[in-house]
């Protein structure tokens, strides 16, 4: 499965590039910020049960220092508030392979 902005980029590239603004833009307002932001945005994708793009923004929270650990437990926290026990269970597993490929890398 391609990430989604490439697969989208093959019909409407244009689209993909003002996106990709939009998402720079806030993610700059954010400041110091920056790494919660980044945990926020990968929560939320593992929540909407997003694979691809959870798993590239897992990693990027590796390269932000932010630990294996420190990631499932985010995702822990919301058990029983935002995420039943299979979907964390599902997003554990995710977290485990973005953190092999980040390894890897």
């Amino acid at each position: 499965m391609k990430a989604s902005t490439i697969r989208v980029a093959e019909v409407n590239a244009a689209a993909v590039e003002r996106y990709k603004e939009m998402r720079s833009v806030l993610m700059a307002a954010s400041g110091d910020d920056r790494t919660m932001c980044e945990i926020v945005v990968t929560s939320q994708l593992g929540l909407l049960g997003h694979e691809v793009p959870f798993k590239l923004h897992a990693k990027r929270l590796f390269e932000l220092s932010i630990s294996k650990q420190q990631l499932q437990n985010v995702i822990l926290a919301g058990v029983g508030v935002t995420f039943v026990l299979p979907q964390a269970a599902l997003v554990l597993d995710w977290i485990d392979e973005a953190y092999q490929q980040y390894q890897q890398s």
